[in-house]
């Protein structure tokens, strides 16, 4: 996806700063903002044990966009990835 990210509060409670990071897609105006938690239940959760997507984010707020147990952080000093804590 490249496009545009964006935040919103979060539904749910499962956001440790308080917002669902979000896709923000073209026609948002009249269908609204793709929620984390959206990509997750239909996107992540669906798939097979064994089953590995590459999925590229090029949007603001991208970092947490899965909701995904793990992250990446590419900043120069990390060089593996990071359990998400509140996993």
């Amino acid at each position: 996806y490249s496009g545009h990210g964006g935040r919103l509060e979060d539904q749910d409670g499962d956001e440790e700063d308080g917002f669902d990071e979000t896709l923000i897609p073209l026609d948002f105006q009249r269908n609204g903002q793709i929620r984390d938690d959206d990509l997750l239940a239909h996107l992540v959760k669906p798939m097979a044990a064994g089953v590995t997507m590459t999925c590229l984010m090029d949007c603001c707020h991208s970092g947490t966009v899965l909701d995904l147990p793990y992250r990446f952080v590419a900043d120069g000093d990390h060089v593996e990835m990071e359990r998400n804590e509140g996993f």
